[in-house]
């Protein structure tokens, strides 16, 4: 799985922003892979698989600084992913679980950016949570199909 998340994430890379206003905004393909993973095949390795993405992106991108906002925005949006699909799931749907993760994401990609330039930077984030609306929903809609419509043996050891 985390060939498919690092691959997914590569293409991305090459795709023009979602946003022209927002550089950077992208659907999140790569995040689609860590949530199917926490939900098929667990928390542990959902975690290993989004340090490896986030590693390996950023090494075959070429961009060894964006760890300084992929990794904290992914560790923090799927521990948050993951407290919402462990205490709220009979609530909520995995559309409503991507949305909040996509939007926790970007939440902290800003405050990082702002930490990094030392500027407040906040302005931007009702720009990136539009594109965090579009994001996880296509995130959420993909994952909740890929779930209901794909063999166990697929994924089961």
């Amino acid at each position: 799985m985390t060939a498919v998340a690092l691959l997914l994430n590569l293409v991305e890379s090459m795709l023009p922003p979602m946003l022209p206003y927002a550089p950077g905004a992208k659907i999140g393909l790569g995040n689609l892979v860590t949530l199917l993973a926490f939900v098929l095949l667990g928390y542990a390795d959902a975690y290993l698989i989004l340090a490896l993405r986030c590693l390996l992106a950023s090494v075959f991108g070429g961009n060894v600084s964006a760890l300084i906002y992929s990794v904290p925005a992914g560790f923090i949006s799927l521990t948050v992913q993951i407290l919402l699909y462990h205490f709220l799931f009979r609530f909520v749907s995995i559309m409503s679980i991507s949305f909040a993760g996509a939007t926790v994401h970007n939440a902290v990609q800003v405050a990082v950016a702002s930490a990094v330039v030392k500027t407040n930077l906040m302005a931007m984030l009702p720009f990136m949570l539009a594109a965090s609306i579009v994001a996880g929903l296509t995130v959420g809609i993909t994952a909740f199909l890929i779930i209901k419509y794909l063999p166990k043996k697929v994924y089961a050891l």
